[in-house]
């Protein structure tokens, strides 16, 4: 399967300093790549959009994102405080 990125989705990727932060957005796109499916379905006004859970050092972040014929495209990634923004 494709990947494609949004734009925002390039902004927050390219903001991230810290090496594990990288690593654990690296090892959910891995995960997601041999799983589409193992996101969680939204609900409402976002109920084409999946969330996939992953954690940095403990802490909880999700990662939000489209399965769309033969492509994944990423959204969004981070605390679940303002994600769905």
């Amino acid at each position: 399967m494709k990947f494609r990125e949004t734009s925002k989705f390039r902004k927050l990727r390219r903001k991230l300093v810290d090496a594990d932060e990288r690593d654990a957005l690296k090892q959910a796109v891995l995960r997601l790549a041999a799983a589409p499916e193992s996101g969680k379905k939204l609900k409402g006004e976002l109920c084409e959009l999946r969330s996939l859970r992953f954690a940095v050092r403990g802490q909880p972040r999700r990662l939000v994102y489209k399965i769309d014929k033969d492509m994944i495209v990423l959204f969004s990634f981070g605390p679940r405080q303002g994600i769905y923004k």
